[in-house]
């Protein structure tokens, strides 16, 4: 009987999760500067890119969550107004203190944003 009810909910989970990313933002870098780099990877909310682009110009996370600016906002201003959960944890920034509430529902298309990172 679990099994059953298992197979029968896979596929449910699966086209759920599908259908909650599918009106994601994209973020397109406003140029090739590193701190624009960095931040379209914190917009990725992939803790693998950012790992990646972290490692690659041999930035610590505390840098980038105390000292880097996207969109002349502060990283975790950035990664809450955007949702970024995934890359915010490894960049050990705590979103417990503040509460809202996103209806995924709404988001029919991708929307485009241009980044820029600090000079």
């Amino acid at each position: 009987m679990k099994l059953a009810a298992t197979l029968v909910l896979s596929p449910l989970l699966l086209a759920t999760s599908l259908a909650a990313s599918a009106g994601e933002v994209e973020f397109v870098g406003a140029d090739n500067s590193i701190a624009t780099q960095l931040c379209v990877a914190v917009g990725t909310n992939h803790r693998l890119t950012l790992i990646k682009e972290l490692t690659e110009h041999r930035i610590s996370r505390s840098i980038v969550a105390n000292k880097l600016t996207c969109n002349d906002m502060p990283v975790p201003q950035f990664a809450k107004k955007f949702g970024l959960h995934k890359t915010a944890g490894l960049l050990n920034i705590d979103f417990t203190t503040d509460t809202s509430i996103t209806d995924i529902a709404m988001n029919d298309n991708t929307q485009t944003i241009v980044i820029s990172g600090s000079r």
